[in-house]
């Protein structure tokens, strides 16, 4: 695993990985990481995908490269459906291409939760940017999403299932937690094998494959570099609900286009 020391390898190799709350000094039974925990337990259904087990919120905001500030962007009230926001990834994902998805707003606490605003500092540090890039502010967009299963006979499921790229140059994922969960499996790839399943990926052609455990294990990927997928999740042996719970984040240069 990566340490802060080593977070070249994000850039150079495509990926990385690194426990951050041992690098923020964080434990389960602190204040700022139940609050955080809290903001999974009602998370709404994905509008896109109410039958996959998958709820999520989502935030969009704008770090200043030569400052180091963050700021959220308001989000946008639709009428019955709420305080939402728009999320393009173009033909990137398979699922929903050409679609703007508009997707439940993170709550004010959320946003206000310390532990985010960490991962957010610590994520932009891993990056690398041209100089034109960097001349401009950065959009960041932050998703908690959380796949749940009861039956078990079903699967959660992220989108898309299958080894993709997400079009932003730099995304990451932390684990909040997971409970009573089978699968969620991690597996880096090279970018040719995007539309392809693990199995399709042959022996030792693979970069990585992982399970993230523990509270706040995080990985990254440039995007250009890899392919990268997610395995359903499936109940395990408890009596509660399976349950995987994530922060997403991505970061997008926004230069002129004229």
């Amino acid at each position: 695993m990566q340490t802060l020391t080593e977070t070249p390898a994000l850039v150079e190799n495509g990926f990385a990985r690194w426990d951050l709350a041992e690098e923020f000094g964080i434990s389960e039974s602190d204040a700022a990481f139940q609050n955080l925990r809290a903001e999974f337990v009602d998370l709404p259904p994905d509008p896109y995908a109410t039958e996959e087990g998958r709820n999520r919120r989502y935030a969009r905001g704008v770090f200043l490269p030569w400052s180091r500030e963050f700021s959220w962007i308001p989000d946008t009230h639709l009428g019955d459906q709420g305080w939402m926001n728009g999320y393009w990834q173009a033909d990137h994902n398979p699922d929903y291409v050409g679609v703007v998805r508009k997707l439940p707003a993170m709550s004010e606490s959320a946003r206000n939760n310390p532990i985010i605003h960490e991962i957010l500092s610590f994520d932009y540090a891993q990056t690398r940017w041209s100089q034109d890039d960097a001349s401009f502010p950065l959009h960041v967009g932050v998703h908690l999403i959380k796949l749940a299963v009861d039956d078990p006979g079903h699967e959660a499921i992220s989108s898309p299932n299958e080894l993709h790229q997400d079009g932003e140059p730099f995304v990451f994922a932390h684990l909040v937690y997971r409970r009573n969960v089978v699968g969620g499996s991690n597996m880096i790839a090279p970018p040719k094998y995007r539309g392809k399943l693990p199995e399709d990926v042959p022996a030792g052609e693979a970069f990585a494959e992982f399970e993230l455990t523990k509270p706040l294990e995080s990985y990254g990927v440039t995007d250009e570099k890899v392919s990268h997928y997610v395995a359903p999740i499936r109940r395990g042996a408890g009596p509660e609900t399976g349950e995987r719970a994530v922060i997403l984040v991505d970061f997008t240069p926004m230069r002129q286009h004229i």
